[in-house]
């Protein structure tokens, strides 16, 4: 879906082949295997979900890492028929499906997941027209009210919300815990107090890093936990893009020194050259990263030692206290479909992202505040973590920065393609700020947008 680094999303990892496009399968709980990578809680908390009284027929698009939802959807609702094409969503095919459905008058699915969530930006829009309002009498708000906070603003367009998220990655700090003890660095809860960290680690332990900003997707981690404008929309065609403001310039002030010493890796933390350089020879003392990072980065890819890594609160710059978040995927209904349909699509959505029979055995953190709670019940049994991370997630989950917004275009296509071949290439991180906004500007432009600065 980008060019470039890409984000190599966590359920990439628990796939046990290749993402299958155009497989049509009817009625019935789908063949596949489980991406469920927790525990069954014992616990026997209630999630108020969708009715199962609904009856009727849904076509659903999904990938293969969901099939266990809609397979638990369907035992659980054996009066609803379910027509579902697994997807493979790359190279930007699912603009091209709905466009040619758009031209033809029909073929649309009555209920669509798609595992990236700023593409709400162009599902709900105008030009594509898939996605009906849930907050019109499709879903109660007192059940909107349940998802994390924030969680829903890449959904939400002038006060309607087109989809509900799945689950959530808000940023963390990550650190290795032993590591820490044995360099004698308390961990840090401020940006300033970790990047005096890495100029002590450059010092005194060369060779060892304290993060990357080399992934396609750095900038919902640095830039976003900082508040930089850099996509958000302030009007329905309004955006404002401004990559030289200070809460711009003070992650370059802070990350350019640190590239320069090497104690921030340009590398993508997924290349097989940051594992073996960092990874896997255990130099890699801290990272900021979403709360998959330790199962799917960490536990998958550099095999430590149980208990090896410990998780934090999301650093905070001086009167700023929100966090990036990156992954995650969304649900929503056919604008196209019947009001029956609707209607049914949306206890559909309703009941994958909130029952406990899914959701508590999800990959991810699920966005549903009660539903996460079951998640946590079960997250620490891994034997990964050095502390219990459950409160550290929960905490990040409610402080997602809402003013990065989905764009009819991906933002971090941009970064990747000006920031990430810059930084590859020599530059420093400051040089590449102003061509980055330009490049996000004349990309918004294109797309109708209009641009403005702060």
């Amino acid at each position: 879906m980008k060019n470039g680094p890409t984000i190599s999303r966590p359920w990439k990892r628990v796939l046990t082949g290749a993402l299958t496009c155009g497989i049509l399968l009817v009625g019935g709980p789908l063949p596949g295997a489980s991406a469920q990578s927790h525990l069954q809680p014992s616990g026997s908390q209630k999630i108020p979900s969708a009715s199962s009284a609904l009856c009727g027929s849904l076509t659903v698009w999904t990938d293969a890492t969901r099939v266990p939802a809609v397979n638990d959807y369907a035992k659980a609702h054996p009066c609803v028929h379910l027509t579902t094409t697994v997807f493979g969503y790359t190279n930007g095919e699912l603009q091209t499906k709905l466009g040619l459905f758009n031209k033809e008058g029909s073929g649309w699915p009555e209920v669509l997941w798609d595992p990236t969530t700023t593409d709400a930006g162009f599902l709900d829009s105008p030009r594509y027209n898939y996605a009906v309002p849930l907050n019109n009498g499709l879903v109660p708000q007192s059940l909107i009210d349940q998802w994390a906070y924030n969680s829903l603003s890449a959904c939400t367009y002038g006060g309607k919300i087109y989809c509900l998220r799945n689950d959530i990655g808000a940023n963390v700090l990550w650190y290795n815990a032993p590591l820490m003890k044995q360099f004698g660095y308390a961990v840090p809860t401020t940006w300033a107090q970790y990047a005096a960290i890495g100029k002590e680690v450059a010092a005194q332990h060369p060779g060892y890093v304290i993060g990357t900003i080399g992934d396609g997707y750095a900038e919902d981690i640095y830039f976003w936990g900082s508040g930089c404008p850099s996509n958000d929309l302030v009007g329905t065609s309004k955006v404002e893009v401004d990559t030289t403001a200070p809460d711009c310039t003070r992650v370059s002030n802070m990350v350019d020194p640190l590239i320069k010493d090497g104690s921030i890796s340009t590398l993508a933390i997924f290349s097989s050259d940051f594992a073996k350089k960092y990874g896997d020879n255990n130099h890699l003392l801290m990272v900021v990263g979403p709360t998959w990072y330790g199962e799917y980065v960490m536990g998958a890819d550099f095999k430590p030692a149980k208990h090896t890594w410990g998780v934090a609160n999301p650093l905070s710059w001086p009167g700023f206290d929100y966090t990036g978040d990156v992954g995650g995927g969304i649900w929503q209904v056919s604008s196209h479909a019947t009001a029956a349909q609707q209607k049914l699509g949306a206890s559909m959505v309703e009941w994958v992202t909130t029952a406990p029979a899914y959701q508590a055995t999800a990959p991810t953190y699920p966005a549903n505040k009660a539903a996460a709670k079951i998640w946590l019940s079960t997250v620490n049994a891994s034997g990964l973590f050095a502390n219990n991370p459950a409160q550290v997630f929960e905490t990040s989950a409610q402080e997602i920065w809402p003013g990065s917004s989905a764009l009819l275009f991906s933002t971090d296509t941009v970064w990747a393609d000006t920031v990430v071949t810059g930084l590859v290439a020599g530059k420093t991180l400051g040089s590449l700020l102003k061509p980055w906004g330009t490049a996000i500007s004349e990309m918004a432009q294109t797309f109708g947008y209009q641009v403005v600065n702060s």
